[in-house]
């Protein structure tokens, strides 16, 4: 990628960088040796924010992706992860997965590693012992990790996936150490999933720590940490430096920063944000509820007997009399009580088993549009909605979304209605606030709109397929932020550290 950027914007790139890393003495410690020289610093979110501006790069990091930046070029496109750290550093943190380690089948694994290690005295006996389970972590991590990336592609903010070709890149930029001429080496490297069907295990890191291993996939070479629940990779940092710049320090950076004004502060955006609530027959999961379909007239017992009719000629009498009861068990029940309702998701999971072990996909498909609600159908539940609009009447729209001394939701649903923009992929729908209390942020028009981005891109599920914790864990997801701009309300999945809890966090 970096040969093919335009030489102009390098030089620029190069210009910001160098003139930050020219003030590194004032952030460093001098020694006694008033002769000897301190690394050069380069500031991430800095080096960042100077990439996207010089190349007009779209930043992919606003919510939770597994890159930093992308760039159209025309002929091609490119997806970048921006890193810094010395020329001389080992293994580089590329994701971390400690939502999910602890997780009981990760934690199994990880413990019978260290039991097995027990008494042995050398790596050979360890990664004898240990070599299967660690395959099979390997292989955990690395769907995991895949997953977060193909997720983080069909939300990208700069541009869609099309014909055009796409090479996703590592960006790193490397100081040199202290005590050496002062530079900055580019490099560039490989940003690739993880090619599951060719790894191979290298084994653990230390006798000590049985737990922690390497592996590869024949492109690159990775280092799992249990401890830190981390994916580190082996950048092989001075076989991938492309130029380097040298750094002059300023004479006397404190001065520097003494001539320095004050600028006037940029008033923040009103934002929210909340923990994501994953309930089995709602939100999230509103197709899992009672199926849509009429019972007037008898109008589930005609279907059956249709259904039967169609698929007399395929099916025997014995698998004809099966579905039968089965389909007038689930259908012909009422599960209007909440406590039943996991008693309905058995008998339904039930008779999808059992028409799939029919191997008739044109069957399964008409029975699964019947038993579910639909597929894609999602609304996104406010918590405390009721008390949330009272306090921010007009964080949606400038105009009241309630009925006078009620909890229900004005007629007039255009003054619900509101432009809700995704990030970090920037894609607008309407969408507006529905249900008593002023519950739910549903999109305008089909309701699958919102379901199909969300449950398919974000979270990568099959149709049909619940979301969980375990998947949340899974995607680095765990809250949802909404920021007001001027022209939407931007919509955002993030993950909130318990004992780092954001300002803007509603409950």
């Amino acid at each position: 990628m970096w040969v093919d950027l335009p030489l102009e914007q390098r030089k620029q790139y190069e210009k910001l960088i160098t003139n930050f890393a020219s003030l590194s003495e004032a952030f460093a410690q001098k020694e006694e040796d008033g002769d000897s020289n301190v690394a050069p610093i380069v500031n991430s979110k800095f080096q960042e924010t100077a990439f996207q501006r010089c190349f007009n790069a779209y930043a992919e990091d606003i919510a939770n992706t597994s890159y930093d930046a992308s760039i159209n070029a025309g002929k091609k496109k490119y997806l970048i992860g921006i890193k810094t750290f010395g020329l001389k550093s080992g293994d580089q943190k590329i994701a971390q997965f400690k939502s999910i380690a602890g997780s009981s089948e990760w934690a199994r694994l990880i413990n019978k590693m260290k039991q097995n290690a027990k008494g042995l005295t050398t790596k050979n006996e360890i990664n004898q012992a240990n070599h299967e389970l660690y395959l099979k972590l390997a292989r955990k991590i690395s769907v995991v990790r895949n997953e977060r990336i193909k997720s983080s592609k069909e939300n990208l903010r700069g541009f869609k996936l099309d014909n055009m070709p796409v090479e996703a890149v590592y960006h790193v930029l490397m100081p040199s150490s202290k005590n050496e001429p002062p530079r900055i080496s580019v490099g560039e490297t490989i940003y690739s999933s993880i090619d599951i069907d060719n790894i191979k295990i290298h084994g653990c890191t230390t006798v000590k720590n049985p737990q922690n291993f390497m592996f590869t996939d024949g492109i690159h070479e990775y280092k799992w940490s249990a401890t830190d629940s981390q994916l580190s990779m082996k950048f092989n940092n001075t076989e991938i430096v492309l130029e380097q710049w040298p750094v002059h320090y300023v004479e006397d950076a404190f001065s520097f920063f003494e001539r320095m004004g004050n600028n006037a502060s940029k008033k923040s955006k009103e934002s929210h944000s909340w923990m994501l609530d994953v309930q089995p027959y709602s939100g999230f999961n509103a197709f899992m509820g009672q199926p849509k379909m009429a019972r007037k007239d008898r109008a589930r017992e005609k279907w059956i007997a249709s259904l039967e009719k169609i698929y007399a000629v395929d099916l025997t009498e014995a698998q004809l009399t099966e579905l039968d009861s089965q389909l007038k068990a689930l259908l012909l029940s009422n599960w209007n009580n909440a406590e039943k309702r996991p008693e309905m998701v058995k008998l339904r999971q039930q008779l999808i088993d059992y028409v799939r072990g029919l191997h008739n996909n044109e069957l399964l498909e008409k029975i699964q549009k019947r038993v579910y609600r639909p597929s894609d159908e999602l609304e996104l539940r406010i918590p405390n909605s009721r008390e949330f609009h009272q306090r921010y009447p007009h964080f949606f729209t400038d105009k009241d979304i309630f009925q006078p001394n009620s909890n229900k939701c004005v007629k007039d649903k255009d003054a619900r209605t509101f432009t809700l923009r995704f990030l970090p992929s920037g894609d607008t729908i309407d969408a507006y606030i529905n249900q008593s209390n002023g519950k739910a942020i549903e999109s305008c028009g089909k309701q699958s709109i919102l379901g199909e981005w969300i449950l398919r891109d974000v979270f990568q599920l099959q149709p049909y397929e619940p979301l969980t914790q375990d998947r949340l864990a899974e995607m680095g997801i765990n809250a949802i932020r909404l920021t007001k701009d001027d022209d939407a309300i931007d919509l955002s999945f993030i993950w909130i550290e318990p004992d780092n809890k954001p300002a803007d966090l509603w409950c």
